[in-house]
């Protein structure tokens, strides 16, 4: 372990997360004194527990601490996200992430370009998409090249009551990357994972088709972009583009 760039980094990340000495000593169970030598004593020989306790409290990972960091920033951001996500988010993220796994190995030797489409499954109340969800495929390998490169994920219509904006069986193209603009269909969760639809506006979360609630701005921290919707296919047809 590089212990002089341990130093710096412990003395760097306190900084950031605006921690004290006599916060990290209260929340990792370590006396001043402890961390006084760790950061400033000359001594080469620190406690692995030390270490560990220090990255707990810190909220990240021991390898992060030393420079030994294994992942990239996107990774290490996703990493700290989940830790505040609901259960039930967590287990639809786990069994999307097991869903893409099989599908970038089942389709990397042949050369295909294959995004997951959500197929809801549950009862529908004010737009929003409950319960669990199916997970279906889709080829993009002719779609265009602007159209591939910002195309995340595509979630199935499975309700009319978005009519005449969206069909049944409708398939909306989203994209994770893309920030929410003015008049932007955005697909959002709230804490408890449920699924909206809602047009962006800086004032307000607009209900698509009046079928829904108008949610005010004040609330926008109750729910999550999802992903942006870029364009609407019908199902599995590149041709049909509206």
């Amino acid at each position: 372990m590089n212990i002089d760039f341990f130093r710096k980094n412990l003395k760097r990340t306190l900084q950031e997360k605006k921690i004290t000495l006599n916060m990290l000593a209260l929340q990792s169970d370590l006396s001043e004194d402890t961390l006084r030598s760790v950061i400033y004593g000359k001594s080469h020989d620190i406690k692995l527990s030390t270490v560990i306790k220090i990255a707990d409290v810190l909220d990240c990972t021991i390898d992060d601490l030393v420079g030994r960091a294994y992942y990239s920033d996107l990774e290490r951001e996703i990493h700290s996200r989940i830790h505040r996500f609901s259960q039930s988010s967590i287990k639809s993220i786990d069994y999307f992430t097991k869903y893409q796994e099989d599908l970038e190995l089942k389709h990397s030797i042949q050369g295909k370009e294959i995004i997951p489409i959500f197929v809801p499954i549950g009862n529908m109340k004010e737009g929003m998409y409950c319960g669990n969800h199916n997970i279906e495929q889709l080829d993009i390998t002719e779609y265009p090249g602007t159209l591939k490169e910002d195309v995340d994920f595509g979630i199935k219509v499975l309700t009319n009551c978005f009519e005449p904006i969206y069909y049944l069986n409708d398939i909306l193209l989203c994209s994770c990357k893309r920030k929410p603009e003015i008049n932007d269909i955005v697909l959002y969760f709230d804490h408890s994972g449920r699924l909206f639809l809602r047009k962006y506006f800086e004032t307000h979360l607009e209900a698509l088709n009046g079928f829904g609630e108008r949610i005010p701005s004040y609330r926008f921290s109750e729910y999550t972009p999802k992903g942006v919707v870029l364009r609407v296919v019908k199902e599995f047809n590149i041709e049909q583009y509206r």
